[in-house]
């Protein structure tokens, strides 16, 4: 079957072997490379899942509890974060994780319309660590005329996620990328996935899809040089795969991981794409289906996992003259 109207990838996946793939479009359209299920591709915000896995593992280790105060936690590095004076000491790691928090995202549609107007006049070169957007987040507090009324709701919030990989770096010792390499990336088998710079060639062997906004322009000054805790990693279909393997409980009852995975999959607010748990989005219709999804210039990302059925359904989207509709059409059902 061939789709008209759709660039990027996507495979369904029963636990780690594959069932359905296909690829259509460019990878990049000035060399005429055509989009290959095994080259990557940026995840967005479906990166919020690596971070909260991450976290996680802290507090599986019992390095952070859930409901420490992330205030606390980031002055323990005050010389290198400030004061944080717009951060209030209800802020816990959980509320972070659930977007209730009230953090605001310094990426607020309500007050600002695109990336670069979020990023203040900098390039995007200028954003490479956690705390290189706390001025971001300071400035959107700022603008809100109740700080923090949001807090105990569903809040989306980039700002929160930032935040959690200044807490993850802190109590860990370790760059945010190297931790999530280590700890996620690699203990999970997810060989080709990283947090690679859109200025800088990628490791031996690996191949980055480019993603091309709706004006047919490539994203590379449209989205942070490099990725972090709220999003920007790339990855392949396989390694989804076996990210969603590694991390169900049912299938890794021994992890120390698994009593706080099924925390982080269970309903705590409901969000404008369904429920959601700790860093993870679940199916409204359907709870056992637990998914991720990201949205950036030039590129769309989602990634289902049925917990009944050990199916995953992974789409990557590299081009925004293109949707997803035909696929998740022909596909979707699959891992229903």
């Amino acid at each position: 079957m061939s789709f008209i109207n759709f660039s990027g990838v996507f495979t369904v996946y029963e636990g780690t072997k594959l069932i359905e793939s296909g690829a259509y479009g460019f990878a990049d359209k000035n060399f005429r490379i055509k989009n290959n299920k095994n080259f990557c591709y940026g995840t967005a915000s479906g990166t919020k899942g690596f971070t909260a896995v991450s976290i996680l593992t802290l507090a599986a280790e019992n390095k952070l509890n859930l409901d420490d105060c992330v205030k606390k936690l980031l002055n323990a590095k005050a010389e290198k974060y400030g004061p944080l004076d717009w951060l209030s000491e209800e802020v816990t790691v959980r509320s972070l994780l659930n977007h209730t928090s009230g953090v605001p995202d310094y990426f607020d549609e309500d007050y600002v319309e695109d990336f670069e107007e979020a990023l203040c006049g900098n390039a995007n070169y200028h954003y490479e660590k956690p705390e290189d957007f706390f001025p971001l987040i300071e400035n959107m507090w700022k603008k809100q005329e109740a700080p923090y009324s949001s807090a105990g709701t569903f809040k989306y919030s980039n700002g929160g996620f930032v935040l959690l990989a200044a807490v993850a770096e802190t109590v860990s010792g370790m760059s945010f990328p190297s931790f999530v390499k280590q700890h996620v990336f690699t203990k999970f088998n997810m060989n080709s996935t990283g947090f690679y710079r859109l200025d800088e060639t990628p490791p031996e062997g690996i191949v980055c899809a480019t993603g091309y906004q709706q004006n047919g322009r490539s994203n590379i000054y449209g989205v942070p040089v490099i990725g972090g805790g709220d999003g920007g990693a790339f990855t392949t279909l396989a390694d989804m795969a076996q990210f969603w393997n590694n991390l169900d409980p049912d299938l890794n009852p021994e992890s120390t991981l698994s009593p706080l995975v099924e925390k982080a999959w269970s309903p705590c607010v409901e969000g404008d794409d369904g429920l959601y748990g700790l860093g993870f989005w679940l199916r409204k219709e359907n709870p056992n289906i637990v998914f991720l999804e990201g949205f950036d210039p030039g590129l769309q990302f989602f990634s289902f996992y049925n917990r009944v059925t050990k199916r995953s359904l992974t789409i990557c989207l590299n081009d925004e003259q293109s949707n997803c509709r035909e696929v998740f059409e022909k596909y979707f059902e699959q891992v229903q």
